[in-house]
């Protein structure tokens, strides 16, 4: 994951893979990130990542709820098929890649 704090925005870069392994990690690192900057909005850029489990559909559920200005931006087809399924797109905004 890399990141990146501008005018109140803050950019996550998923990468690989956001699962059940590495989602704890993740969450500290945004976490840290969120408790270090004045954040008003989330952008999630999702063109590299791979795979999502349900740990980090839980982190994107997370986010949304502490900063209602959260976007998924460049999610790949097969990530946007499982938000659609479990029915993101009605809470949160979402841009395929």
């Amino acid at each position: 994951m890399k990141y990146n704090v501008e005018s109140n925005i803050l950019t996550i870069i998923m990468e690989g893979e956001l699962n059940s392994f590495n989602s704890e990690d993740v969450e500290k690192e945004i976490d840290g990130v969120l408790s270090q900057n004045d954040v008003r909005s989330i952008i999630v850029d999702m063109g590299d990542l791979r795979y999502i489990s349900s740990a980090g559909l839980r982190i994107i559920v997370r986010l949304k709820q502490s900063y209602d200005d959260t976007r998924l931006i460049r999610v790949p087809e097969n990530i946007y098929s499982i938000f659609s399924m479990v029915g993101f797109q009605n809470i949160i905004s979402i841009e395929r890649l």
